[in-house]
């Protein structure tokens, strides 16, 4: 409904008063519903959100009506207002036919304020170039908002497809409760950052708590900075200390929507765990997950019991782990308890349904590898899908058949729909890895000394004794680093990861001042600013041969640009040095790399070589079972490890590493026992993952973001240029010379910004931005047209030999709206999000006879003073003929509303149809889960029955001659 009054800013706030945000106004009429010294809170029913507003800069608008004004109350009632009074500060309408009157509190919330006539009228008039512009925008938006690969398509990374179909398949679900086990390198973290970003994106998550080791905290901040522009804040001691400081009654985790924190935390810090749980989110994501541990006797470890706390009370968890059922199966049944502990509430019972379902797998296995079933096995696949023999008779040559028939399959798979896991074998496409040890002799002032016989930290990471670089002079490692670089990798592109930040600035030091080796250096010292810097010139073509990383050089950061990584030390930690490896051999990578391995003979760091090399295989290929080996020998290992180096030492080493190679190869021949083709095959489908890539790769092709943004920065007056790369140089905006409109969008700082369209460049340079429709600054240009005034009001010369000269012409936009949960997305059902009207000087509806295309060519413009001219002189035959067109528009809104109406509904329905019965055969689709979607189908269902109509923008032209 429209609103005909004035809007009044405010700071004099009252309990009960209505406001429309001059923002966003999707969120309907607000009613305040506290009010302290500083700020006001509003809460918008209709679209069940809550805003938090400082009182002297809230960009609110009172609404109050005016006598003569019609209103509705929240039953749908309509009156006509006939006085208006103020009770405590809060209005008081008085209406026709009723005798109490109706306080402003009892406001229907589906109210929006007109302002493009009062802008027109009052001769606020903008640039027509803008006009065309937010039309643009519009229909852009209008299209996005129905695209299948919403969430996916703003983030900086490769179209890897398991990643995608996961993402795709579990991000569109609302509140989502999986377990992510894909193994190492495959993209755990970027599948759960698409995840994430598409919950946000759409609504169906708002408060977002990531909770994982404090070594990885930052990892996990930078990522999602980076690839998909979601600005987590990282609560720590510090953060939550200098909160509770300023404000001792503030609960630190309601100053945030989406933050990272660590487990330890809220395992040392009670007040905070409570302030935690009494915040509330909608999705919990844990990364790590293996260390959450439980068993029946015992219960659950200290992070296991906290972890289950927030499962509980949070809708969507996402689990994160590297090692699923394979490593245990009482384990692996826990963490599946932390996402259903209806479903997962007995260990035997799980055991069984496991192992019965093994003839499940074997008959899908065959169907995945394309096989001709047996007579037998067809049998058991009839017995399985409860059909007929016939049915399936078949089979073995009908392709659509067996397709049905896997796919069936699938739906019964007793944890498809809560694990996915894939490997490196069931994805392919890896290069691998070769090792090339680099055995150096031992100096002579080695010997006796920490690096043979002191502690083992010593012995590994000596030259952290000797911060001041003392160490460079006799460790054989520099030269041998200095050797290789100018020849065996002079015209190679070479990573190098040490353990410390001092380490990697000693080195860099060498290896340009004395070497004159091209360097760059990336350590956690240094600003994001920097090391994006670091990052960029080693990615380029003439820029740095190396670049030298302390271990944060292992986190976050991909170079699959580089195939050579120099080990120079080695981690206590198989994880960490996987991690470090993970740098380069990963999805993507488009060689096999080359590990570089120098180590000092006769001392600890031989030893642990061989450790790793000859028992856990590390260098050879990934080792999931690592880990789960070292742990299982680390008290045998870490004195041999420290010990001098004897012929007796040197016995026993052998035996252990004899032991743990025997333990390893038991281990993963239980792994390759148990892998499960089905639960592989499920967690990424071929045909659909494909689909979903393909779409990826035909959005690129078709990107029409660079031609936008150029008529977008030329209308602005922002200069830019393009880089030989193709990236292009927005340069620093000047405040004084442009609008208040871009002003606020996120243009760069004082030195501009770098962006690019493509993701390839993107992804070789993580220091530029990637823009794409889901980019903040495309999503800030997209709200220019939804909740400001930008090009909203224009007024134009029309060249036509075919009207009077002077005649007044009026073309008017409306945004059809429906005030509801953003997880809704009624958009995407409307027929159309916008309606024109084209009504002459007369009153007759030309909208059909003549399209924004048509008279586009014969449109020039008309400067602002003789623009209103026109608006002082017509002004009355334009605000008339305004509100025919408003009502011309009206007649419309019952006829969307019914057909969208009815395709929300039918495909709500197909949906919830099709969880009853997957249901019947899967008791992983949980009750809540359908009752949540049968409840948002009643809720969209009225609100398309209650769509508003939104003054959108007007262009009045005036006839001239050509």
């Amino acid at each position: 409904m429209t609103i005909s009054a004035a809007s009044l800013h405010s700071t004099e706030f009252a309990v009960g008063q209505r406001y429309l945000s001059d923002t966003e106004s999707e969120l309907g009429l607000g009613v305040v519903v506290d009010v302290d010294d500083r700020c006001v809170h509003i809460l918008f029913p209709q679209s069940e959100e809550t805003r938090v507003y400082a009182k002297s800069s809230a960009p609110l608008s009172r609404v109050v009506f005016k006598v003569g004004d019609s209103i509705s109350d929240q039953q749908g009632n309509s009156y006509k207002v006939t006085a208006v009074d103020e009770v405590m500060g809060v209005l008081k309408y008085s209406v026709e036919d009723s005798d109490k009157g109706i306080m402003e509190t009892r406001l229907a919330a589906n109210i929006t304020l007109a302002k493009p006539l009062e802008r027109l009228l009052a001769g606020r008039i903008e640039r027509g170039d803008w006009y065309e512009l937010r039309q643009d925008l519009l229909r852009m938006q209008s299209a996005l908002s129905s695209h299948p690969l919403k969430g996916l398509m703003g983030a900086r990374v490769d179209i890897i497809e398991h990643q995608l179909y996961i993402a795709h398949e579990v991000g569109k679900r609302i509140a989502p409760r999986v377990l992510l086990a894909d193994e190492v390198g495959l993209g755990k973290t970027i599948e759960a950052g698409l995840i994430i970003h598409q919950q946000l994106l759409t609504g169906k998550a708002e408060r977002v708590l990531i909770l994982v080791p404090d070594s990885l905290q930052y990892q996990w901040m930078i990522e999602l900075r980076r690839r998909f522009n979601l600005n987590f804040a990282l609560f720590d001691l510090v953060r939550t200390a200098a909160i509770k400081e300023h404000d001792p009654e503030q609960n630190v985790f309601l100053t945030e929507q989406c933050m990272i924190a660590g487990m330890d935390l809220l395992l040392d810090h009670p007040d905070l765990y409570d302030q935690a749980m009494e915040a509330g989110f909608d999705l919990l994501v844990v990364d790590e997950a293996h260390h959450l541990h439980w068993d029946e006797e015992r219960g659950g470890n200290d992070k296991y019991d906290l972890i289950a706390d927030f499962a509980e009370e949070t809708p969507g968890v996402m689990l994160l782990t590297a090692t699923p059922e394979q490593l245990g199966t009482q384990s692996h049944f826990a963490r599946l308890r932390l996402l259903d502990a209806n479903r997962f509430d007995d260990l035997d019972e799980f055991i069984s349904g496991q192992e019965a379902f093994a003839e499940t797998a074997a008959v899908a296995g065959i169907l995945i590898d394309d096989k001709p079933l047996s007579a037998a096995q067809i049998s058991a696949l009839t017995s399985l899908l409860g059909v007929s023999d016939d049915e399936l008779a078949t089979i073995n040559e009908d392709d659509k058949l067996r397709t049905y028939a896997l796919n069936e399959l699938l739906d019964r798979h007793g944890t498809g729909r809560v694990l996915f896991r894939n490997t490196r074998e069931s994805v392919k496409g890896f290069y691998g890895r070769s090792c090339q040890p680099h055995p150096l002799p031992l100096p002579d002032v080695w010997q006796n000394s920490y690096q043979t016989i002191g502690k083992l930290r010593e012995q590994l990471w000596g030259e952290e004794n000797q911060p001041d670089g003392g160490w460079l002079e006799d460790d054989p490692r520099v030269p041998w680093l200095i050797e290789i670089l100018k020849g065996e990798l002079k015209h190679q592109k070479v990573l190098l990861i040490a353990r410390s930040g001092a380490t990697i600035e000693s080195l860099e030091a060498v290896l340009r001042l004395h070497a004159g080796i091209k360097t760059a250096i990336f350590t956690e010292q240094m600003t994001l600013l920097e090391r994006d810097q670091a990052a960029a010139f080693f990615a380029d073509s003439e820029g740095a041969q190396i670049l030298l990383c302390s271990e944060i050089g292992s986190e976050g950061r991909n170079f699959q640009f580089a195939s050579q990584l120099i080990l120079w030390d080695l981690p206590a930690n198989p994880d960490t040095l996987e991690q470090r490896i993970g740098r380069l051999d990963r999805i993507g990578q488009t060689q096999q790399i080359t590990l570089h391995v120098p180590y000092v003979q006769g001392t600890a760091q031989e030893r642990l070589y061989n450790w790793y090399n000859s028992a856990l295989n590390m260098f050879s290929q990934i080792s999931p079972t690592a880990q789960t080996v070292q742990e299982q020998y680390i008290a045998e290992l870490k004195p041999l490890l420290e010990g001098a180096d004897t012929t007796d030492n040197r016995a026993i080493l052998q035996e252990i590493i004899a032991a743990a190679l025997h333990t390893r190869l038991s281990f993963e021949a239980e792994l390759q026992a148990g892998r499960d083709r089905l639960l592989e095959y499920n967690s990424c489908r071929p045909r659909v993952a494909g689909r979903i890539a393909e779409a990826m790769h035909d959005f690129d092709s078709h990107n029409v973001l660079p031609q936008f943004i150029e008529r977008f920065l030329a209308s602005a007056n922002i200069e830019y240029s393009v880089q030989r790369d193709g990236s292009w140089v927005i340069a620093p905006l000047d405040s004084t010379e442009i609008s208040d409109y871009i002003d606020g969008l996120p243009l760069g700082d004082e030195d501009g910004m770098t962006l690019t369209y493509e993701r390839d460049l993107a992804l070789q340079r993580e220091d530029i931005e990637y823009i794409t429709h889901e980019h903040p600054l495309m999503r800030a240009i997209y709200e220019l047209a939804t909740t400001s005034t930008f090009g909203n009001t224009t007024v134009g010369m029309l060249k036509s030999a075919a009207m009077p000269q002077g005649t007044v012409l009026l073309e008017v936009n409306f945004r059809v709206e429906a005030i509801a949960p953003k997880v809704l997305n009624l958009p995407s059902t409307l027929p159309t999000q916008s309606i024109r009207v084209f009504i002459s000087e007369q009153g007759s509806d030309l909208s059909a006879r003549i399209s924004s295309e048509m008279i586009m060519p014969h449109i020039e413009r008309l400067d602002k003073n003789r623009a209103r001219q026109v608006i002082k002189v017509r002004g009355d035959v334009i605000e008339s003929r305004y509100y025919e067109a408003e009502e011309i528009a009206k007649k419309q809104l019952a006829d969307i509303g019914e057909q969208a109406s009815a395709r929300f509904s039918q495909q709500w329905s197909r949906e919830i149809k099709r969880l009853k019965h997957l249901q019947t055969i899967n008791s992983n689709v949980r009750d809540s889960e359908i009752e949540r979607l049968e409840q948002l189908q009643a809720q969209g269902e009225q609100a398309l029955a209650n769509l508003s109509l939104v003054p959108d923008s007007i262009r009045v032209l005036v006839a001239v001659k050509p």
